[in-house]
């Protein structure tokens, strides 16, 4: 049974705009039922699916006893787009930092809180097929700093 979509990006693709650091109930709220939702580990796996997309988020508590969070998140889309810029507005994130569009395809991206993350971009062919976000910092140099 394929997710509800609640809240919805452009095109009816999930929107992920401050999924990290949200509780995993909150994502089930947000995206409708989930058609996988199971702990490996210390690790609660959510998958939730639409028409042409499927996102997938792993969530932790912070502490013993505590709300299990999304720590990372992985949208796949079954097309793909042409841009990074295209795949991040149709997930609600157009006013994230303009990344590259070749090479590594990897930038810092802000909460509404004003955390700093982490996103990257998987390319296959000439498409970007994917985009995952981490609840950490870039671990590498910031290509729109300065």
């Amino acid at each position: 049974m394929a997710a509800r979509e609640t809240d919805p990006g452009p095109e009816g693709r999930p929107a992920v705009r401050d999924l990290l650091g949200q509780s995993a109930e909150a994502a089930c709220e947000r995206f409708g039922r989930p058609v996988v939702d199971r702990w490996t580990g210390g690790d609660r796996w959510l998958r939730f699916e639409g028409p042409d997309w499927s996102l997938r988020a792993r969530a932790r508590p912070r502490g013993s006893g505590g709300a299990a969070r999304i720590r990372s998140w992985t949208v796949a889309f079954s097309k793909g787009f042409d841009t990074l810029g295209a795949a991040l507005r149709a997930l609600g994130l157009g006013d994230a930092a303009p990344g590259p569009e070749t090479g590594e395809l990897r930038l810092p991206l802000r909460d509404g809180a004003g955390r700093l993350h982490s996103l990257t971009a998987s390319r296959r062919g000439a498409r970007i097929h994917s985009v995952s976000a981490f609840d950490e910092p870039p671990d590498w140099e910031d290509p729109t700093a300065g």
